[in-house]
C-alpha cells in the first residue's frame, strides 16, 4: 500500500524591503533669488544593488531666523554682515533638523528625468531671503528618497545663508583677439533687494560649447573670482557662448549676464618674407624673396605703387594688388610695368585664416625704355 504525503505551505512572508541608499553628496547654491540643490541621482539600495521603481525624493528645509537680539557688530570688510553673524552659530544637528524641517517640495518618479543634468538631479527653491522683519536667515536642506515600499534615510544636511545678491553684470562684450577671447563688462550698482548695497567680491566666467546647453551644474572656467571687470580666454579655437555673475560669497552669485558668442580662431599673421628684391627684365620686374616657414601658410600677397617725379622726391599715387588671391610662388612677374615710370612692390604672406603679415617693400625701380 502506498501513502501518501500531505504536502503543507509555510506562512506567507512580507516582500522584502528595498531601501534606497541615502544620499550623500547633496550640495546647495544661490543663483539670483534661486537656492538650488545638487545630488547625484539615486541608483542603490543600502544593500548595494542597483535600486529600481523610485517613487519619489522628498526636499526638506529649516530655516533659521537670526536672533533678535544681535551680537555686536561682526567685521565685513571680506565677509557679508549675515554670513558673519551665522558663523557664530552652530550648524543644525540632524535630529534638530528634523523637528526644524518642512517639506520643500518632491519630485515625482515620473519626473525624475526632467530633473536631471547629466547623473545629478536639480531641485531650484524660491525660499524669503529674510524674515520679515530684515533678519537674515539660514537656511539648511535635506532630501530623502523614497523607494517601491521603503524610505531611505536622511541624506547629509547642507546650509546657505542667502543674500541680496547685485543684479547681473550689464554690457557684456566678447572680441576675439591673437592672445584669446576678451570679455568685458560692466559692474552691478544695485542689488536684487531694493535700497541694498550689492556686496561684490568678484565675477564667474561660464563658457560653453556651440550647441551646448549651459545648466545650473556648468562650472565656471575662472579658478577663483576674477577682480576685474574683464577676462581673457584662451579657448581651442572653434565658437563659443559666453555669461557672467557676480559673485557675493562662495557658492552665491548673482543671475547670469545676457550672452554673448564670439569664436576664437588664429589671428596671428604669419612672419613676413625676408630678401624681397625688384630685378629689371626687358619689359618686365621680377620680384624675388625667400620663402616663409608657416605650416598654415597659403600663399603671398604682391601689392604695386605708382610714383610720380624722380628720386629723391617720388610721390605715390596708388597702390594696387597684382593678383586676385594669394599666390603659392616665391617670385612674381610684373609685365605690365610701363617703361619711364617708377615703381616699388610689396610682398606679403598670407595663412588660411586671411592673416597677413606686415609689407616687405622694394625701392623705386624703372623699366628702362627701348632705345
Amino acid at each position: 500500500m502506498v501513502s501518501l504525503a500531505c504536502g503543507k505551505r509555510g506562512d506567507p512572508h512580507p516582500p522584502v524591503p528595498i531601501i534606497p541608499q541615502a544620499t550623500s553628496d547633496l550640495v546647495v547654491a544661490q543663483r539670483g533669488s534661486k537656492v538650488l540643490l545638487s545630488w547625484a541621482y539615486p541608483a542603490l539600495t543600502v544593500a548595494g544593488k542597483n535600486l529600481t521603481g523610485v517613487r519619489r525624493v522628498v526636499v526638506y528645509r529649516a530655516v533659521e531666523p537670526f536672533p533678535v537680539v544681535q551680537p555686536p557688530e561682526p567685521d565685513t570688510t571680506t565677509t557679508p554682515q549675515p554670513i558673519a553673524a551665522f558663523a557664530k552659530v552652530p550648524p543644525l544637528t540632524p535630529a534638530q533638523f528634523v523637528k526644524l524641517r518642512s517639506k520643500a517640495d518632491s519630485i515625482e518618479g515620473a519626473n525624475l528625468p526632467a530633473a536631471s543634468a547629466g547623473a545629478r538631479l536639480t531641485f531650484e527653491d524660491t525660499p524669503q531671503l529674510h524674515t520679515s522683519d530684515g533678519r537674515p536667515v539660514r537656511l539648511t536642506y535635506a532630501v530623502v528618497t523614497e523607494g517601491a515600499n521603503a524610505t531611505g534615510d536622511l541624506s547629509n544636511l547642507v546650509s546657505i545663508v542667502p543674500l541680496d545678491v547685485p543684479v547681473p553684470p550689464a554690457g557684456l562684450a566678447a572680441a576675439p583677439k591673437p592672445q584669446g577671447i576678451v570679455l568685458t563688462w560692466t559692474a552691478p550698482k544695485a542689488a536684487i533687494a531694493p535700497n541694498a548695497k550689492p556686496f561684490i567680491s568678484g565675477y564667474n566666467v561660464y563658457r560653453t560649447s556651440a550647441g551646448e546647453t549651459a545648466s545650473e551644474l556648468t562650472r565656471p572656467i575662472n579658478a577663483a573670482p576674477v577682480s576685474a571687470t574683464t577676462y581673457t580666454d584662451a579657448p581651442p579655437y572653434g565658437k563659443f557662448t559666453y555669461f557672467v555673475t557676480a559673485v557675493a560669497a562662495p557658492r552665491i552669485e548673482s543671475d547670469p549676464s545676457t550672452v554673448v558668442t564670439a569664436e576664437f580662431k588664429d589671428l596671428t599673421p604669419p612672419p613676413a618674407p625676408k630678401n624681397v628684391e625688384a630685378l629689371l627684365e626687358p619689359k618686365a620686374v621680377r620680384l624675388i624673396w625667400e620663402p616663409v616657414a608657416a605650416a598654415d601658410l597659403a600663399g603671398y600677397r604682391v601689392y604695386r605703387t605708382e610714383g610720380v617725379g624722380h628720386e629723391p622726391d617720388i610721390k605715390e599715387i596708388g597702390t594696387v594688388p597684382m593678383f586676385a588671391a594669394p599666390i603659392t610662388t616665391t617670385y612674381a612677374i610684373d609685365a605690365g610695368a610701363d617703361p619711364g615710370i617708377a615703381y616699388k612692390y610689396a610682398v606679403t604672406a598670407v595663412d588660411k585664416n586671411g592673416n597677413e603679415s606686415e609689407r616687405v617693400w622694394t625701392g623705386w625701380v624703372v623699366v628702362p625704355k627701348t632705345p
